[in-house]
C-alpha cells in the first residue's frame, strides 16, 4: 500500500523520460540530429519523415523507375530503396548550425574527422534534410 500515492510521480517520470527520444524538428541541427538517432535506432519511417518532401517525391520516382527496370523483382518502395543504400551512420562527433537565412538551413556534420554539410529546409512540419540537389540526374 506504501507505493499507491507514488504511483501518480512514477507515472510522470516515465512520461517524462519517453518523450526523451522523440524527434524534434524545431531547429535545423536538432532535426538532424533526429534523422540520426532513428537511423541509430532502425527507425526508418521516423528516418523518412526527416527528410523533406521534394527529397521524399524524388527517391519515390527513383523506386519506381528501379522496380519498372527490374520488372517487378524490385519493389516500388521508396523507404526500403532509400535505406538500402545509406550506409549506417559513422561516428558522428559533431552536429552545428553553420548559417540560416529564412526557409534554409545548412547544418555541420563531423564524422571521422572529416566535415560535411547538409542542407537543411523548414517545412510546415518543421526542419527537414533536403537531398534534391544531390538527387538530381547529372
Amino acid at each position: 500500500m506504501r507505493l499507491l500515492p507514488a504511483m501518480p510521480l512514477l507515472l510522470l517520470a516515465l512520461l517524462a523520460l519517453g518523450g526523451c527520444n522523440r524527434p524534434s524538428y524545431t531547429t535545423p541541427d536538432k532535426a538532424y540530429q533526429s534523422f540520426l538517432e532513428a537511423l541509430r535506432r532502425g527507425d526508418e519511417k521516423t528516418a523518412w519523415s526527416s527528410l523533406s518532401q521534394p527529397s521524399q517525391e524524388a527517391l519515390k520516382a527513383r523506386a519506381e523507375a528501379a522496380a519498372q527496370a527490374s520488372g517487378g523483382a524490385v519493389k516500388a518502395d521508396p523507404v526500403a530503396f532509400f535505406f538500402a543504400n545509406v550506409p549506417p551512420p559513422a561516428d558522428v562527433t559533431e552536429v552545428s548550425l553553420l548559417r540560416e537565412e529564412g526557409d534554409v538551413a545548412e547544418v555541420g556534420v563531423v564524422s571521422s574527422n572529416v566535415k560535411s554539410q547538409v542542407r537543411m529546409v523548414r517545412e510546415p512540419s518543421g526542419w527537414k534534410i533536403d537531398l534534391t540537389k544531390s538527387l538530381q540526374q547529372p
